[in-house]
Parts: structure tokens; C-alpha cells; sequence
């Protein structure tokens, strides 16, 4: 019997802003990421920027029979010029017309800016994947014009896809809109791409490969002096050099002639010119080391290079800048780091000449450091990515008219409006100011027209929906914060009422023993949390770190810094994070006077102990929650008051321990260890976890599965039962 083909699940565009007939990070990215959308099921359409001249880097797209590749130039031949290329408002058109031709269910593109072009043409809001690589440097200030557009492009897009944690945690920083849509997307590398067989321990001359484009803050021109300067060392060194990609330098204007000269005379040097990427990788693996050599202006860069990943891969030892994504990659005692100075590579290259055992040692660091950059890992990320996007409605709503949610302040309901649109599709949001007086009629025509209404929370709407039900309407109340003393939920029909949804259980018992309503319209939902979104990897050094979400009295930051003087008698390493602004840093100034004496009794306290002051830092408190717990290991929460905090969820989804005072109800909000009974229980609990990395992670892993308990696949299936009864 013939196998049936694979349906396909979605059609995608794809673009990237490089030239396919040279070899380079773009090209090499944009083969590499159709490859990877082939294999989750979607239909690719590449769209190339340059008339195909050469077929070297599309041969891994040859066989694919969902891959469609566009020349822009098809059929005009030699009428168009090799170094013809579209522009970016020829590209933005291309994609306009191919999108009304096939409907693309995704648009990904490459670079900063076509992807400010497509956002502008607002054809692709909630389809668009931009791919903005070309960011500002951490250390450099990006203009307003450049925020604006950043913002624009979040505005337009379904998801933003960054190269690494650091690029996304940067995004979330400068662009609030970016916040809960990027996705990182690693290089990747081949599955199969492995070592050459049969190798054995390098002896005698070594072999260096560099491959690549030229270009000057590449070093590829200096590069080109190592063998010669190494001879005179005493230490034998051969250069292979792949690429055709030679750089124009608006710096140097003599540079890409010296490049050239320099490559195709320098002793020791033998250039290889460009080859397809599998020919390039077979010539590198007979290699010892390989060059990723970068000035010191781009130690600061948010992205990690392929090539750096292909030569640990084939078990070639890379020289490569000591920068933090290396550190992470490589480990601190990696015997291969420079820095931008030639001295530090010529020393690098000898130590290992000279101790062929620490050359074998970097190779199976840099072997050991890639799995998670094998494609097979990205293809589960994307396609993950992509299908949590694609999550198809499993709720019919009555009638087939559309869900309304009301409520006065939605701007903490984002993760129940997504849940919601999961599971009916048809959602629409209705966020009323608190007065009902004078402007009922508008209101009333909007909740008639909607076949199911969901009631943010009691007041104020509540009492007065329940008297305006409309004949076959399905009303839901969503008590996010229960007060059974509520003079809404007395006023309240509650007869009327099909479904009653509690984002905790003790708040759905509590309403049980306070209202003779019927079990059956009683639910269950927590508080919706993405948790794959949050869940990032944590930085070196968060177990000594402890945070607090809030400076207000009523989050105890006084208790928090009394912990923190007894953590550092444990650990000098400890220090405190407070997310909030400073007092006299906030628009207004608290009025209440024994606050303004809490405020100042802090303050003396830390003046008082500049040894402890020295260890609290202060944080704004911007949109960035998820980058920011990759280095807190301990949230400290004070006792619950009002609803539960979708932030201190997060951080139990992120692995970040919550502890809290020991009350009732605290091991159902945060689990059954998050208790504590005093600040000397509390210390001693975080410094023992703390000097035992086996014990943190497990604390960590504890808290993370509790925040599990949030995710949206859980509270939609919950919400599904309330929504259809």
C-alpha cells in the first residue's frame, strides 16, 4: 500500500536579506531555516533576493518536495546583472503579490529592515514572524527612530523570532510590545554533522580553517599573518581559507585590496574560495582548530555564529573571543579564548601546539557543548512554536455568537483573553470604566449581541448583567478575587448565573459554603500562565540571589533586607533585587505619613549597614519579568492579599522558588514548601539550598512543576468545561 504524503499543516513565506550566490551567516541561516519549516509539516516558499547564479547553497533544498524556491528575476537570464538586487520596497511588493496568490498562513523574514517594511504595509498583522537580528549593541543607546520602529514591527507581528536569551531579553527591555512574542530560534547545525572518521590525535604541523566572509572586524586580514608569525615561534601552522565574500570597508577604503592579496600570498595560507556549505564543512573537519576570530567592538554582540557551532560539531577546536555566549557554549577553563589583540591568538594556538592533550581537550569540550543546536532539537522548538499559534477553537458558542469579555481592569486578564480565543475563536473585549450611570443603553446593545458574556470579576457589572440576561445567553463570572462579603455577589442574580470560575480551589470552596448555588456551575481555572514562554534558562549564580516584586509596606521589604543581613553572616555572595522604584523616584510621593515613615525607617536601616545596602539593588520595574527571573532563585512574597499575582506564578514557572509566611491556604497558592515560620527559618532554608547546587535545583524543579499547575493547556481544558456547562 503507497504511503500517504504528510498534510500539510500551514504555508509559509520566507525571506532573508542575503545574497543566495554567496556564502555567508544569511545564506546559510535562511537554507538552513527552510530546511527546518520543511520538516514540520508547513509548505515553504523561499523568496531570494538575487537572480540565482549558483546552485551551491540550495543543493540541501533540491529534494524537498514542500520547498518552492522563487528567483525574483526567473526568466530574464542574463538581461539582469549578477549584482542585481531587490530593494526592500521591491521585496515588500513580491511578498504582497505572492501572499495574494497562494494566502501564506505565515510570513518569517530576515532583517531589520524588510521587516519594518512588511509591519508597515499592515498585510500581515497576526501572520507576521519577523526575524530581527541586526539590533542595537548592548552598550550603544538606539535612537527613538529605531524604538519606534522596533515597536511597530512587535505591533504587527503574531510572534518575533531572536537568535538567543540575551537578544530576547534585550527586545523585552527596550520593546514593552515584544513582551510575551519572541521565541528564540538558536543556529542550528546538521544532525549528522559529526567528526571526520578515523581521526586521531593531531601531531606534527597543525591545520587552522577559517570560513567565512572577509571583512575587517572579522580579522580575516590578520588572521592571514598567523602562520608567519607562528613559524617564528618555532610552531608549524597551515591556514585554510573558504569563502568568496570579500567586504568593501567604509573605515579602510584600501582593505579589500590588501584582503585579497593577503589571502592569496601569505605563507602558510591557502585560499580555498567558496564551496557549497557540505563541501566547506568536508574540507574543515580535516582541520585541528578553527578561526572565529572578532574585534573587540563585537564582543557585545547578542548572537552566537553558526560556524562557531559546525566546528564544534566536527570535533575542530574553535579560537574564538572570550564573550558570556561563548563562556556558556565552551565553559570558563576553555584553553581557546582571545581577545582582540593578536598577541592573545599567536599564545592561544602555541599553548596548544605545544600540549597536544589540552588540544584534545578543547575538542571534546566543543563536542560535548552542541546537541541542543542540532536541527532535529530546532525543528521541535519551531514547530512547538508554531502549532501553540494554531490552536484550533473546542468550544461551539451559542448560537455562533461571539464571546464578550467585560470587565473595568483587563490589563492583567492577557492570559485569559488568549485562553479564551483558544477555545471559542470568536472573542471580543469590553473594557468598561466602573460607572454604569447614563451609558447602559451602549453597553446593553454589546451584550446582547453576544451569545456567551464572561463577568470579570463581581463589581460592577455583575448584579446589572444578570438582570439584562438575554434569552439563550450563556453568563459566566470570573471571581478572580473572591470577598463573600461582596455587596455585588448579593445583589447579584445568582440563579442566572450558568458558571461560576475560581482561579483557585479555596476560593471555589469558600463561595460554596457562603452560596447555595449548585455544584455543577462551580469551576476551577488557575490563572493562566504560559509557561513555556517564561521558562528560560537560569543564569549562573541566581541561587544567591533573591528578589521582591514590590517596595510597598504591605511587601515587607523590611523583612526582606532583615533576611539578607542573616544570608550574608552565611554567604558573602548573596544580594537582594527589589523591583520597584525608589520612593522619591515615583510620580507622586506617598500622602500617608506612616508610609513615609516606613520609607524613611528603610532607608536609615540601609544607611545604618552600608555592608548590606552594598548588596540591595534596586530594578524599574519595566515589562521584562521573564528575563529578569533567569537570575533571581528566590521570590519572596508576603502574606496573600487580594488576588493571586500572576507575576509570583511566573516566577514558579520560570524555576524560581517563592517563599512566603506561613498561613492558611499558602501550600495550595505555592505548594507545600513554600511556607516559612520565621526570618530565621526563612534564612536558614535559602542558605542551605543555596550552598548545595543539588538542592536548589530540586527546590527549583519543585516550583516549576507547580507552575505547571498554570499552563495554558490546563486552564483551557478547564475553561472548556465552563464554557459549554
Amino acid at each position: 500500500m503507497t504511503p500517504q504524503p504528510t498534510p500539510v499543516e500551514r504555508r509559509v513565506l520566507l525571506y532573508g536579506d542575503g545574497n543566495i550566490n554567496l556564502i555567508d551567516g544569511s545564506t546559510i541561516w535562511l537554507v538552513s531555516m527552510a530546511q527546518v519549516l520543511a520538516r514540520t509539516n508547513s509548505h515553504v516558499t523561499l523568496l531570494l533576493k538575487a537572480r540565482i547564479i549558483s546552485r551551491k547553497m540550495l543543493e540541501p533544498l533540491a529534494g524537498l518536495d514542500n520547498v518552492t524556491v522563487v528567483d525574483p528575476f526567473e526568466g530574464l537570464g542574463d538581461a539582469v546583472p549578477p549584482s542585481r538586487l531587490l530593494s526592500v520596497k521591491e521585496v515588500a511588493e513580491r511578498v504582497v503579490e505572492l501572499d495574494r496568490a497562494h494566502r501564506f498562513d505565515k510570513i518569517i523574514s530576515r532583517g531589520f529592515a524588510i521587516s519594518n517594511e512588511l509591519a508597515r504595509t499592515r498585510a500581515f498583522d497576526g501572520r507576521f514572524w519577523p526575524y530581527v537580528i541586526d539590533l542595537p549593541e548592548p552598550g550603544a543607546e538606539p535612537t527613538p527612530e529605531r524604538l519606534r520602529d522596533l515597536e511597530e514591527i512587535s505591533l504587527a507581528s503574531e510572534r518575533m523570532l531572536v537568535q538567543t536569551e540575551d537578544s530576547r531579553s534585550y527586545m523585552e527591555y527596550r520593546v514593552p510590545a515584544s513582551v510575551g512574542k519572541c521565541v528564540v530560534i538558536n543556529p542550528m547545525i546538521p544532525d549528522d554533522l559529526g567528526p571526520l572518521r578515523g581521526r586521531s590525535a593531531p601531531a606534527g604541523r597543525l591545520k587552522g580553517v577559517y570560513a567565512g566572509k572577509f571583512a575587517e572586524g572579522w580579522k580575516t586580514l590578520e588572521l592571514c599573518d598567523v602562520p608567519r608569525l607562528l613559524a617564528e615561534r618555532g610552531v608549524e601552522l597551515s591556514l585554510s581559507m573558504i569563502g568568496d565574500k570579500i567586504m568593501h570597508s567604509t573605515r579602510t577604503p584600501t582593505w579589500r585590496a590588501r584582503m585579497r592579496a593577503a589571502v592569496t600570498s601569505s605563507p602558510g595560507v591557502e585560499w580555498a574560495g567558496g564551496l557549497s556549505r557540505d563541501d566547506a564543512m568536508a574540507y574543515s573537519k580535516t582541520a585541528d582548530i578553527g578561526f572565529s576570530w572578532r574585534a573587540q567592538e563585537l564582543d557585545s554582540t547578542h548572537e552566537l555564529s553558526t560556524k562557531v557551532l559546525e566546528y564544534c560539531a566536527m570535533g575542530v577546536a574553535p579560537v574564538v573571543n572570550r564573550i558570556a555566549a561563548h563562556v556558556e557554549l565552551l565553559g570558563e577553563d576553555y584553553p581557546l579564548f582571545v581577545d582582540a589583540s593578536l598577541e592573545s591568538v599567536l599564545d592561544a594556538v602555541e599553548r596548544v601546539a605545544r600540549d597536544r592533550d589540552l588540544l584534545e581537550d578543547a575538542r571534546k569540550k566543543a563536542m560535548d557543548a552542541i546537541d541542543q543546536y542540532r536541527m532535529a532539537n530546532t525543528v521541535e522548538r519551531i514547530h512547538a512554536a508554531l502549532r501553540a499559534t494554531e490552536v484550533r477553537p473546542s468550544v461551539t458558542l451559542t448560537g455562533g455568537r461571539p464571546l464578550l469579555l467585560v470587565g473595568s481592569d483587563l490589563g492583567t486578564t492577557r492570559g485569559t483573553h488568549t485562553v479564551l480565543r483558544q477555545c471559542a475563536g470568536n472573542v471580543r473585549v469590553a473594557q468598561w470604566d466602573p460607572t454604569l450611570t447614563g451609558q447602559e443603553e451602549p453597553r446593553l446593545g454589546e451584550l446582547s449581541a453576544a451569545g456567551t458574556v464572561v463577568v470579570e470579576d463581581a463589581t460592577p457589572y455583575l448584579p446589572w448583567a444578570t438582570r439584562r440576561k438575554a434569552t439563550g445567553q450563556r453568563l459566566i463570572a470570573h471571581v478572580r478575587d473572591l470577598r463573600t462579603d461582596e455587596p455585588a455577589l448579593r445583589e447579584a442574580r445568582l440563579d442566572e448565573v450558568d458558571a461560576f470560575v475560581f482561579q483557585t480551589e479555596p476560593d471555589l470552596a469558600a463561595f460554596s459554603a457562603a452560596f447555595d448555588v449548585p455544584a455543577e456551575r462551580l469551576h476551577h481555572a488557575p490563572l493562566p500562565v504560559d509557561t513555556a514562554y517564561v521558562d528560560r534558562p537560569g543564569l549562573t549564580g541566581r541561587r544567591y540571589r533573591v528578589g521582591v516584586l514590590d517596595l510597598s509596606p504591605s511587601a515587607r521589604p523590611d523583612a526582606a533586607v532583615t533576611a539578607l543581613r542573616g544570608l550574608l553572616a552565611a554567604d558573602e555572595q548573596f544580594s537582594l533585587h527589589v523591583r520597584d522604584r525608589l520612593p522619591w523616584e515615583a510620580d507622586d510621593l506617598p500622602a500617608d505619613q506612616l508610609e513615609r515613615s516606613y520609607y524613611q525607617a528603610l532607608v536609615a536601616e540601609l544607611g545604618a549597614t552600608p555592608e548590606v545596602a552594598a548588596r540591595v539593588a534596586f530594578e524599574y520595574p519595566d515589562s521584562d519579568l521573564p528575563s529578569w527571573y533567569r537570575k533571581i532563585g528566590w521570590l519572596l512574597v508576603p502574606r496573600r492579599r487580594g488576588r493571586l499575582d500572576q507575576r509570583v506564578v511566573e516566577a514558579q514557572a520560570a524555576g524560581v522558588v517563592v517563599l512566603t509566611p506561613a498561613e492558611h491556604g499558602s501550600a495550595d497558592l505555592y505548594g507545600p514548601d513554600a511556607s516559612y515560620d520565621s526570618i530565621d527559618a526563612l534564612v536558614r532554608t535559602i542558605a542551605a539550598a543555596a550552598a548545595d547546587p543539588a538542592e536548589f535545583a530540586k527546590r527549583s524543579a519543585a516550583s516549576r512543576l507547580h507552575g505547571g499547575r498554570h499552563d495554558l493547556a490546563v486552564v483551557r481544558a478547564a475553561w472548556a468545561a465552563a464554557l459549554t456547562g
